[in-house]
């Protein structure tokens, strides 16, 4: 560790002082050892740079005073670690004042000057002086230029572009603004019509004049509420009859008969339900229908059985066997049974059921 010895003695002789009265302790007479380099001769007391140039702390070293010079402190070894120590003694007493010295005679420099201060409230208004002498009269000015109206124009667009003199005016119809040509160009001078005049007298009432058209009507006014209905007219005759209506066909069944039996829908003597009101067509188109003329009756089998043709809302067209067409539409009083049969052959026909829609129980 690099040290270096001090050659001032002077410069720490006050410290030194201090710390002779510690030399006793800071030593050991049982252990002499080689002192550093940089030993403070006579008073025991060693200088460093820094407190990273202090050597280790241990037994050898128990005790020892170190000036460290970068901190301007003294630090000792104890108990293995440094430890800053104070060796500032107490304050004195303070000594006895000096005598006041005698006033100066010279007035030292004047101060810089202070900022300035707020403005003051502004005074109240003095009194109005006398008015001053009337002066003198300023020269006449250039005469002014007079208008002469011209006439008038329905709008400024229609001013004349050329044969104007200086001052000549036009009255617009549109706006009544006058224009005066100033020598170049058309100036607007505004209205020139005064305040309206109040109303003359009445004149004495002219004669009556001859009568004028007749203006167009007025628009409708309003519905008058209705009136009490009057009493009931006689019934009119009777229309005439209207052509018979038509019921839509419900279903339609088709009509064969290979062995001398009649099959509906393919069915043999098939049983058939019906509903009164209603439209059911039997189609005998089919060509085994041809010598097996269908019908309807209220006794089985017909003819055949005692009873005869049922023909109440039925219809028959064509021919069987190519185009026949049995139309059936059940009245409101049709019985409850009824038999299709063929009106040329006993045995061939079925049951027909006669129903109504909805029903009460």
């Amino acid at each position: 560790m690099p040290q270096k010895r001090l050659t001032a003695k002077a410069a720490l002789l006050a410290i030194l002082m201090i710390a002779s009265a510690l030399s006793g302790c800071l030593g050991s007479e049982d252990n002499p050892e080689p002192e550093p380099k940089d030993e403070l001769d006579d008073w025991n007391v060693f200088l460093v740079l820094a407190a990273n140039n202090l050597p280790g702390c241990d037994s050898t070293m128990d005790g020892r005073l170190y000036y460290v010079s970068s901190d301007s402190n003294f630090q000792t070894c104890s108990n293995g670690s440094w430890s800053i120590i104070d060796l500032t003694g107490p304050p004195g007493q303070d000594g006895v004042d000096g005598t006041d010295g005698a006033d100066s005679t010279v007035a030292g420099p004047a101060g810089p000057a202070g900022p300035a201060g707020a403005a003051g409230a502004a005074g109240a208004d003095g009194a109005d002086g006398a008015d001053g002498a009337d002066g003198a009269d300023g020269v006449n000015g250039a005469d002014g230029t007079s208008v002469v109206i011209q006439g008038s124009v329905t709008s400024s667009a229609n001013l004349p572009a050329t044969g104007n003199n200086n001052g000549d005016g036009y009255i617009t119809d549109d706006t009544g603004h006058l224009w005066v040509w100033d020598g170049s160009q058309w100036i607007d001078a505004g209205l020139i019509q005064g305040p309206a005049g109040a109303d003359g007298a009445d004149g004495a009432d002219g004669a009556d004049g001859a009568d004028g058209a007749d203006g167009a009507n007025g628009a409708d006014g309003t519905n008058g509420a209705d009136g009490a209905d009057g009493a009931d007219g006689a019934d009119g005759a009777d229309g005439a009859q209207g052509p018979a209506g038509t019921m839509p066909v419900v279903k339609e069944m088709i009509v064969t008969a290979p062995i001398m039996d009649f099959f509906i829908d393919g069915i043999q003597d098939g049983s058939v339900t019906l509903y009164r009101g209603f439209t059911y067509t039997f189609d005998q188109s089919d060509s085994s229908n041809g010598y097996h003329p269908l019908r309807v009756s209220t006794t089985s089998d017909g003819t055949h059985g005692g009873g005869s043709e049922y023909t109440n809302g039925v219809t028959y067209t064509g021919y069987q066997g190519s185009n026949g067409l049995l139309t059936f539409t059940v009245p409101l009083d049709a019985p409850d049974s009824m038999y299709y049969y063929c009106a040329s052959h006993a045995g061939m026909g079925g049951t027909i059921t006669i129903d109504s829609l909805g029903s009460v129980s």
